[in-house]
Formats: C-alpha cells, sequence, structure tokens
C-alpha cells in the first residue's frame, strides 16, 4: 500500500510542482505577462501540435482507430454536460452563472494536463489519446457554445456559433492530429533533420504548458464565488471522472483505456473554459474561480484516483 501511494505522489506531484515553480518565477518577476504570452503562442502553435502530429504519425492509426472508444468518450461527454446542466439548476440561484459552471466543470484540461499525467505513467500518449483530440475539441466548442448561448439571451446570435465553427476548422490541434492521420497512413516520414528537429519542440510542449499555467494562477480567484466553485470542484474531479471509469469498466474497456478515460474527464479545468466563457459575456469570475480550484485540488484527487488505479492493478 505504501508502495502504491509513493508511485502515484510521485505521478502526480511533479506536475504541481512545475506549476508551482510558474507560480512563484511569475510572483517574483522572473517570468512576465510577456513571457507567458509567447509562451502560450509557442505552445498551442508549434509545440503540441508537433506532439500530437508525431504522436498520430509514429503510430498505426489504422489499427489504432477504435470507434467504440470514440464513441464511449463522446456520448459520455454529452452526458456529463447533461448531467452538470441538470444540477446546476438546484446549486446556482443565478441563472447568468449557469453557463460558466457548466462550461467550466466539463471541459478538462486534457491537452495539457492530461498529456503530462499520460507520459508520466505510460511513458508516451499512444495514438488513442491523440485521436481522441480531434473528436472531443471540436465536441467541446460546440458544447460550450450551446450551453452559454442558452443560458444567456444576450449571446443568441449567428456570430457566435460562426466564430465557434472557425475555432474548430481552424484549431492547430484538429489540423496536427489530421496530418498525423494522412501521413501514417501514407507511411510518409520525415526527412531525419526534420524529424530531429521538430523532436526539440515534442519535448519543449509538456513542461512550458505547465510553467505558462502555474505562471497564470491568481490566488486571489479563489474567493471569488467560493460555493459553486467547489460544487464545480467535486463534480469536476470526483463525480464525473468515478462515473466515467465505472461506465468504462461495465463496458470492458482496457485498462489502458480506462486510464485515459479517466484522464480526459479527472483532469482540472482548462484555462479555454474561462477564456471562451468570458469572451461570450458569461460569469468571468466564477469561470476563473473554478479554473483555480480544480486546479488546486488535483493534485490530491489524481494522486487519490492514480492510488486507487494501482492497487487495483488498473493503470
Amino acid at each position: 500500500m505504501l508502495d502504491n501511494f509513493i508511485f502515484s505522489l510521485s505521478v502526480a506531484l511533479p506536475i504541481f510542482l512545475i506549476m508551482l515553480a510558474g507560480f512563484i518565477l511569475k510572483k517574483n518577476r522572473v517570468i512576465k505577462s510577456e513571457f507567458v504570452d509567447a509562451a502560450n503562442f509557442i505552445i498551442f502553435y508549434i509545440a503540441l501540435p508537433v506532439k500530437l502530429y508525431n504522436s498520430v504519425a509514429g503510430s498505426s492509426v489504422a489499427e489504432g482507430f477504435d470507434l467504440e472508444f470514440i464513441i464511449f468518450t463522446s456520448t459520455a461527454t454529452i452526458l456529463s454536460v447533461v448531467l452538470i446542466y441538470l444540477s446546476s439548476r438546484f446549486i446556482i440561484k443565478d441563472s447568468t452563472k449557469v453557463g460558466a459552471f457548466v462550461h467550466g466543470t466539463f471541459r478538462g484540461n486534457f491537452v495539457y494536463v492530461g498529456f503530462s499525467l499520460l507520459e508520466n505513467v505510460t511513458g508516451s500518449l499512444g495514438v488513442k489519446a491523440s485521436l481522441i483530440v480531434a473528436f472531443i475539441v471540436p465536441l467541446y466548442n460546440v458544447l460550450a457554445v450551446l450551453i452559454l448561448i442558452l443560458s444567456n439571451p444576450d449571446n443568441r446570435d449567428k456570430d457566435q456559433i460562426k466564430s465557434a465553427l472557425k475555432s474548430i476548422i481552424t484549431n492547430p490541434f484538429i489540423i496536427a492530429v489530421i496530418l498525423g492521420i494522412i501521413s501514417s497512413l501514407l507511411e510518409f516520414k520525415l526527412p531525419l533533420v526534420i524529424q530531429n528537429t521538430v523532436s526539440y519542440f515534442d519535448l519543449l510542449a509538456t513542461p512550458l504548458a505547465l510553467l505558462t499555467i502555474g505562471a497564470t494562477f491568481e490566488i486571489e480567484k479563489l474567493f471569488v464565488d467560493i460555493v459553486p466553485s467547489l460544487y464545480s470542484t467535486f463534480f469536476k474531479l470526483i463525480v464525473l471522472p468515478a462515473a466515467a471509469v465505472s461506465a468504462a469498466l461495465y463496458f470492458g474497456f482496457t485498462n489502458n483505456e480506462v486510464f485515459i478515460i479517466y484522464i480526459l474527464f479527472g483532469v482540472p479545468s482548462a484555462v479555454a473554459s474561462y477564456i471562451i466563457t468570458a469572451n461570450m459575456n458569461g460569469d468571468q469570475s466564477l469561470a476563473a474561480s473554478i479554473v483555480m480550484m480544480t486546479t488546486l485540488f488535483s493534485v490530491f484527487s489524481i494522486t487519490l484516483f492514480i492510488f486507487i488505479f494501482k492497487t487495483l492493478s488498473i493503470e
């Protein structure tokens, strides 16, 4: 039991120590806002797309593509939104906060934190985790727009929908996965010089992403709308992953698939949930509070779940 706990802590804690380093460096003005903006650009448009491309292109997509797995994760995501929305009617008294609550609770930081966690446990992303991005990221965006439009009458215009569709089509993660699929199917290999060059961006993606998350952390936002944020944190870190993992075990998915499903539903809320909520006139304060609180408490929840998986030999 002690060995399992130490293993679990060794998987989860380094992720948050890198975030903590980013937070401390920003507080001490070693990292400045200009650096964070530039780093986010490099991560979003170069480093993580390269990582996704390498993961998919270097795998056998024809063998790794699993329609049942994709249908399960997509359906579970939609059902989680329905569950959160219905629960919000009893938790949130102010209807203008519903959109931020639902969006922050269902949208996890699968690419930034999830990839780090997956690599710490399995050593690589694997084709399934990479392919999920091509389906779940567009689904996240569509569901976010629908929730934020339905919960706020001021958002009900066609421009919001057009903007969401454009963001899906131009998303560099999705483009990278599609290019990776084509390369895998055609068995196309990049020249060795280019492979060695892009591998540096691949290695850069994870630590830089975690560092910037920490640098954007603002403690004061934890205490804004603390009650709905605590409910959201409980749903995001405990209820949703427990339900998703239970369903995955019931349907007989492999241990590796169950772990990916846990990561998809159990990682903290994505910073994108705050950005999109703010851009669509949702409750920015609640959105920020949810991101901060789920990130802070996820070090405990992730350690707990990994400990359970290790004890039950699900990893």
